[in-house]
């Protein structure tokens, strides 16, 4: 029997780790196996950058060495596609927009997100049916006072949380995080931009998304952190706006462009000064509502 913890870095996926080290005796059978698994969208493969930010996949790669040393099996699954290469998709025929045949793709878009379902389920989903010979019980980061979803979970076969057998709300799912030193830095990131009154100011927000740096909801924290790390790829970031597209917003609830962000990041750095956005939060699908579903 395969035990496979689906793990996204965030404190409730990471908790659940914990937790089945805490249980390991009681969770595993002789001839068992622990697999931890963590999906990493790229950006540009061939050039091996990623489309996560470097302190969190640090993070990824850090904390995965330790869980080894437990005795898990770690595997950080990448698909055939990139970003680039779901922009760069020739499309086929359309009977909605027929004028599109033809056009390269272009930005993916909010919500139901093209590449979560080929750079980030895809590969979940062609490993699982790789193994599903062996027996598989999946483990899914859903705290135990998030009912709905836990009802939504409750409703797949061969599918637990721990959190939730374990009583562990989303505040004890951090707590343990703490306890063993395991909490992700997307946590202590800042929210930078503007508010609405443009009145300059500055406080820590705690970073709730642990998703792409090419998201649609991505902040421009993170877009900064980015710019500073990843220069050249930031630089063709930006520079997919000049090409001609079917669908040519990167965030198409913002009239934002990636060219407006890239100029506002350089005046952050110039002037040293760092600005509080009060915008609103987008919702944002995660891998583990869809396991759940």
């Amino acid at each position: 029997m395969l035990h496979a913890i689906s793990w996204s870095g965030g404190k409730d996926s990471t908790a659940t780790i914990l937790l089945f080290k805490q249980h390991w005796n009681e969770l595993m059978m002789p001839g068992d196996k622990a697999v931890i698994l963590f999906a990493e969208v790229m950006f540009d493969r061939k050039k091996g950058i990623s489309g996560h930010n470097p302190d969190i996949i640090n993070f990824i790669h850090t904390k995965a060495k330790i869980f080894e040393e437990w005795g898990f099996e770690v595997h950080i699954l990448h698909a055939e596609k990139d970003y680039l290469d779901f922009f760069h998709h020739i499309m086929g025929k359309s009977r909605k927009i027929p004028e599109h045949e033809g056009m390269m793709y272009g930005f993916p878009a909010s919500g139901l997100c093209g590449i979560k379902r080929d750079c980030k389920l895809k590969p979940m989903e062609e490993w699982k049916k790789l193994h599903k010979d062996e027996g598989i019980i999946e483990y899914v980061g859903i705290a135990a006072d998030e009912q709905k979803r836990l009802n939504s979970l409750y409703s797949k076969p061969n599918t637990v949380s721990l959190l939730a057998t374990y009583g562990y709300a989303e505040e004890d799912a951090m707590a343990l995080c703490k306890e063993y030193d395991m909490v992700s830095p997307q946590y202590d990131m800042i929210r930078e931009g503007e508010n609405k009154s443009s009145k300059k100011f500055f406080f820590p927000k705690t970073m709730k998304r642990d998703g792409c740096w090419f998201c649609p909801n991505a902040k421009l924290c993170e877009h900064k952190a980015i710019y500073e790390k990843y220069p050249d790829a930031w630089a063709t970031y930006v520079a997919l706006e000049n090409e001609t597209v079917a669908y040519p917003k990167w965030n198409c609830f913002s009239k934002e462009t990636l060219h407006d962000r890239d100029l506002k990041i350089k005046e952050l750095i110039a002037k040293k000064d760092i600005e509080v956005s009060d915008i609103e939060e987008f919702k944002q699908l995660s891998i583990f509502d869809y396991l759940a579903s």
